[in-house]
């Protein structure tokens, strides 16, 4: 289709809904669409087959523009007019449109004016984008993850690696990631990996450990990204001089498992502790309670919901298409 998006200025211009628009038309064009943003001095009529017009139909700050476009509206309807609201503050006249609002407290403001139904449909959020992730960290799709446990770490034994998957047995729909690669010049370093990827297929949990250092070296900044997208960070050491990690987790929010080991004592800030007898069962049962770990899938789950793949395949295409009624 052939999309005009119309707003009172655009990208790069700074602004909540020039922002949007920007991220909408990107994944029109993703979904094969040809798409324009114009603003009130670029606006021209071509053979649009849909228009979505941001807020100009309810907060004119040009009422002569507004007028305008409200009036082509009734004299062009073979074109799509898709009248997305952010706000009303202005509703005298109404276009002959698809009305769509941008929350439900929204649609039920401006159902009180229009006699027409009032879609939802969310403004998206291009997550990685905001997250800075890496192309690296982005391909892994951690966000459909259930639970993501995360250990920066080498493959040295007193890391105690083999806690991590026992308990990620105890979580059947959870990713464990390890950043570190084996050390070839370190003999047990790389007996240490075989042992681990030996006790993963064991355990049946092969496909849901990912050793991401193996095939190739993690950069700083896919670190970075991993932090963003892990719910957890479970550091099961069994001794250590310090733990950076546990510096990096608090700093990037990140809720923090982690043995209850003198220097974890010492660094740590907001950990939960657990003994290095303690089972996996009973570790995997409180992880899975912890109120902070919950918010982070919370989180990752928002990225899917809102993300403008989804939001534009399966809520935008049928309205713009006609699929769904007006």
């Amino acid at each position: 289709m052939l999309i005009a998006i119309l707003h009172y200025s655009k990208p790069p211009v700074i602004g909540g809904v020039e922002r949007v628009i920007g991220e909408q038309a990107a994944a029109l064009r993703l979904q094969g669409h040809e798409v324009e943003i114009l603003t009130k001095a670029e606006w021209h009529m071509a053979q649009w087959d849909a228009v979505i017009v941001h807020n100009v139909f309810t907060m004119p700050f040009d009422l002569v523009w507004t007028k305008k476009l409200i009036e082509l509206t009734r004299s062009r309807p073979d074109i799509r007019w898709i009248n997305w609201v952010h706000d009303v503050r202005w509703s005298e006249q109404v276009p002959l449109a698809v009305h769509v609002a941008v929350s439900e407290f929204r649609r039920l403001e401006y159902a009180q004016i229009v006699q027409q139904p009032v879609h939802v449909i969310p403004n998206g959020c291009d997550a990685n984008a905001v997250l800075g992730l890496t192309e690296r960290v982005r391909e892994l799709n951690l966000e459909h993850a259930g639970l993501v446990l995360l250990q920066p770490t080498r493959f040295v034994r007193r890391k105690n690696i083999e806690l991590g998957l026992r308990v990620l047995a105890e979580l059947p729909n959870a990713l464990y990631i390890v950043t570190a690669a084996p050390d070839p010049h370190q003999a047990d370093g790389m007996k240490y990996f075989r042992e681990l990827k030996h006790l993963a297929k064991e355990l049946g949990v092969t496909s849901r450990v990912l050793f991401l250092g193996e095939k190739s070296t993690l950069t700083d900044n896919d670190v970075r990204s991993l932090y963003h997208m892990a719910d957890l960070l479970f550091l099961p050491s069994t001794v250590e001089g310090y733990g950076l990690p546990l510096i990096e987790g608090a700093l990037h929010g990140v809720p923090v498992f982690c043995s209850h080991i003198p220097a974890h004592r010492e660094v740590a800030v907001g950990a939960t502790f657990f003994k290095l007898t303690a089972s996996p069962k009973g570790l995997a049962r409180k992880i899975k309670a912890n109120a902070a770990v919950q918010t982070r899938q919370s989180q990752r789950q928002m990225m899917v919901r809102l993300s403008w793949s989804r939001i534009v395949q399966e809520m935008l295409e049928p309205l713009l298409s006609g699929r769904m009624a007006p």
